[in-house]
């Protein structure tokens, strides 16, 4: 008793002498090198749309439903509780968003000179709107088509017949898939060398999170019609084949965004 009496004494002596143990900051969230500090407008923006997204989830997996609380069926709006293949379109697809809003392509470094205002490379960025724009107008129109009633059903769903030789087929790929592998692409391209101040929204960062809306916007209206019963198999439509090559490569290049190369 005697020895640990002594030791909690010397323990205690050490402690005054060294003085109180400083916590300042321990529970401040490190900012990575990458990520941009919004201010002003831009920072509500964002703030909004992080709510939003984090209201969806909530609403879809409790099952709010507004028209059901309300009796006021208001367009545009998802019914909940969401289908389990939607659910996950949507989720990816805003993540995708969010994550090119937040996280630059390069970094930024308090020791090292501001990287330089790439702003006519920004501007010239502004062409990759133009197949996005078009991409994502084509699968607002599938999505339309579906809706309209007119396509025949197979076992109780619209049928999506995109098959070689049909005037499906080949707006698929030349209104909707090459438009949003260009943009896509040269996004990510453009990403590489584009540069903005850390408190601005880079041009292939928007053109991207376009491209990620456009990929939500068509597979949501394909998986709800038979076309979601191919996937696996040689008739899986080629809208679907264009979609997953762009949603991959956001995908990755977000990963290597966040996590970094891993080397």
């Amino acid at each position: 008793m005697t020895n640990t009496s002594q030791t909690k004494a010397s323990d205690l002596d050490a402690i005054a002498e060294t003085g109180p143990v400083i916590a300042e900051g321990v529970d401040q969230e490190p900012v990575e090198n990458n990520r941009r500090l919004f201010t002003g407008p831009r920072m509500i923006a964002v703030a909004i749309l992080a709510t939003l997204y984090a209201g969806f989830h909530m609403a879809a997996l409790n099952g709010i439903s507004i028209s059901a609380w309300t009796g006021i069926d208001l367009p545009l709006l998802p019914q909940f509780p969401l289908e389990t293949w939607n659910f996950r379109i949507v989720h990816i697809a805003g993540a995708l968003v969010l994550g090119f809003v937040l996280y630059a392509s390069y970094t930024w470094k308090e020791d090292a000179e501001t990287p330089k205002d790439t702003a006519l490379l920004s501007k010239a960025g502004y062409a990759l709107f133009i197949p996005a724009a078009l991409a994502l107008w084509s699968a607002l129109s599938f999505g339309r088509l579906i809706d309209s009633g007119t396509l025949p059903e197979m076992g109780g769903l619209v049928s999506w017949a995109a098959f070689p030789g049909t005037e499906i087929y080949e707006t698929e790929i030349w209104n909707f898939g090459v438009p949003l592998l260009v943009a896509t692409f040269g996004a990510i391209l453009l990403g590489w060398f584009e540069r903005k101040p850390r408190d601005s929204f880079a041009t292939s960062d928007l053109v991207l999170a376009l491209c990620a809306i456009v990929v939500a916007a068509y597979l949501v209206p394909i998986f709800s019609t038979a076309a979601r019963n191919s996937v696996g198999t040689p008739f899986v439509p080629i809208g679907v084949a264009f979609a997953a090559t762009a949603g991959t490569a956001m995908i990755m290049e977000l990963t290597r965004r966040v996590a970094g190369l891993p080397w």
